[in-house]
C-alpha cells in the first residue's frame, strides 16, 4: 500500500502585528485594573438593570460632556491651523458657507433630476467543506430609477483537476484545504477569498459607475481606489487592470464623489465632530492615505496584461504603476469630513480637487435626506437594490436544496449556518 506524506506545518506570519496590551494602558483605558477585570468575582451575577442602567447613564453622560469639550477646543485651535499643516493641500480648511438655498438647488438641478448616479455593491458566501460559492452583484441607482445590475458567481473547490495518481491527488487536496481558514471565518492571507469577496465587486462598482450611466455625476460608497484593487489580491494583471480603470474615473471623469461608512479614521471623525450642519472639512490627499500601503506593496507571478502606462512609454512593473498611481492620480484626490445633520455623525468623503465644493454640496444635499444618519440616501437606495436582487437567503436554499438532492443534507456545513435566529 502507497504511504501517504505527512503534511509539515509551515509557519504562518500574522496579517498584523498585535500591540502588546501593557496593565498600565489597560488601567488608563478602563479605569481597572486587567487583572480585576479578568476575575470573576468582580462581575455581577446575573442582570442588575437598575445598577446597569445608572452606570451607563453616568458614563456617556461623563463621556458627551469630555466631547463637547473638546470639540470646541477643536473648532478655536484646530480648525484655523488645518490649512498650515505640514503637507496640507492648498485646499485644506474649513468650508462653512453653504446655505439652505444651495441644497435645494442641488436637489433640484443634479440629485432629483437623475444627475447623479450611486453604484453600491454586495456579496453573498455559501461557505461549505466541500464548495464555496461566493455571489456578487452590483447596482447602479439613481432617482430617476434604478439603472441596471449585474451579478457573477465564482464557484470554488479546493482541487479541480485529476492527475491520475489517487495519492497525488489526496495530498494536494489535503494540503489546499489545510491552507485555508475555517468555515465562514474569513482570513486576510486567503488570497483567492479576498480576490472573489473584495476585489472582483470593487471591480464591478468602478466599471458600473464608468461605462454603464451616463449621469454627469458618480457617487460610489468607500474609497475611490480601493486597496483590495491596487492590490489586485497579489495578482499584478489585476492591479494593472484596476488601476487603467481607476484612472479613467479618477483623472478621466473626475466628477465624482466617494463616501465611506464606518471609517477607520477617527481622527478625521473626530474633527468631524466638531463640525455644524452643512460644514465641511477639507484635510488631504489620497495619495498620503496609500502611502505606507504602497511602500511595502510587491507583486510575482507572470504577467498577461498590457503593462505600459500609456503608448509612448516602456512596459513597467507593477509595482511601478501602483507607485505612478499615488503620485499622479491619487494626488489630485482630495479627503474630507462633513456634517449633514445635528443628529447625526460626520462622514468621510473623497473628491477630485478640479470639482470638490460641487462634490460636498451633492454628499451633504443627499444625506440630508436621511438626517438621523447623514449618509447620502442614493448609495442606500444602491444599497438595498443590491441586497433585494443578490442578498437574502436564496443563494442558501438554492445550495442546500442542491445538497439535499444529492443525498448530502448538512454534512458540509458550519452548524452555525443553520442555528436559530
Amino acid at each position: 500500500m502507497t504511504e501517504f506524506r505527512a503534511r509539515t506545518a509551515e509557519p504562518v506570519l500574522p496579517v498584523s502585528r498585535v500591540e502588546a496590551v501593557t496593565e498600565d494602558a489597560f488601567r488608563k483605558s478602563f479605569g481597572e485594573p486587567l487583572l480585576d477585570a479578568i476575575n470573576l468575582k468582580t462581575w455581577h451575577a446575573g442582570v442588575d438593570l437598575v445598577r446597569e442602567y445608572a452606570r451607563i447613564e453616568r458614563e456617556v453622560a461623563e463621556a458627551v460632556e469630555f466631547e463637547g469639550v473638546q470639540e470646541a477646543r477643536v473648532r478655536e485651535y484646530v480648525f484655523p491651523r488645518v490649512g498650515f499643516a505640514p503637507g496640507a493641500p492648498l485646499e485644506a480648511g474649513l468650508y462653512d458657507k453653504l446655505t439652505i438655498e444651495d441644497i435645494a438647488e442641488v436637489h433640484r438641478g443634479l440629485l432629483f433630476n437623475g444627475g447623479v448616479t450611486a453604484c453600491d455593491g454586495t456579496t453573498q458566501l455559501h461557505d461549505t467543506l466541500a464548495l464555496a460559492v461566493h455571489q456578487i452583484g452590483v447596482c447602479l441607482v439613481s432617482y430617476t430609477g434604478n439603472l441596471g445590475s449585474w451579478s457573477t458567481r465564482l464557484f470554488r473547490r479546493d482541487l479541480r483537476e485529476d492527475k491520475g495518481d489517487p495519492t497525488q491527488v489526496l495530498n494536494d487536496w489535503l494540503e489546499s484545504r489545510g491552507k485555508r481558514a475555517g468555515l465562514n471565518q474569513p482570513d486576510r492571507r486567503d488570497g483567492l477569498s479576498e480576490l472573489a469577496q473584495r476585489a472582483v465587486m470593487s471591480w464591478g462598482e468602478a466599471v458600473a459607475l464608468l461605462d454603464h450611466c451616463d449621469s454627469v455625476w458618480r457617487m460610489g460608497h468607500g474609497s475611490p481606489a480601493p486597496y483590495q484593487l491596487l492590490a489586485g489580491a497579489g495578482n499584478p494583471d489585476l492591479a494593472i487592470e484596476s488601476i487603467k480603470v481607476l484612472r479613467r474615473l479618477i483623472d478621466g471623469h473626475r466628477k465624482f464623489v466617494y463616501v465611506s461608512s464606518e471609517s477607520g479614521d477617527r481622527d478625521y471623525l473626530t474633527f468631524g465632530q466638531a463640525l455644524r450642519p452643512l460644514e465641511y472639512l477639507i484635510l488631504g490627499t489620497l495619495n498620503e492615505r496609500i502611502e505606507d500601503f504602497v511602500k511595502g506593496l510587491e507583486f510575482s507571478g507572470k504577467i498577461s496584461v498590457d503593462t505600459r502606462w500609456d503608448e509612448s512609454s516602456k512596459p513597467s512593473r507593477p509595482e511601478e504603476w501602483v507607485r505612478r498611481f499615488r503620485d499622479e492620480v491619487a494626488s489630485q484626490v482630495l479627503v474630507g469630513v462633513y456634517r449633514a445633520s445635528a443628529l447625526a455623525a460626520p462622514q468621510v468623503f473623497y473628491a477630485h480637487r478640479d470639482h470638490f465644493e460641487v462634490a460636498a454640496a451633492i454628499a451633504i444635499a443627499d444625506s440630508i435626506l436621511l438626517p438621523d444618519r447623514g449618509f447620502p440616501m442614493l448609495i442606500d437606495l444602491a444599497d438595498r437594490a443590491c441586497k433585494s436582487v443578490y442578498g437574502g437567503g436564496s443563494l442558501n436554499d438554492m445550495i442546500d436544496a442542491a445538497y439535499a438532492r444529492h443525498g448530502a443534507g448538512f454534512r458540509s456545513t458550519s452548524e452555525r449556518t443553520h442555528r436559530p435566529s
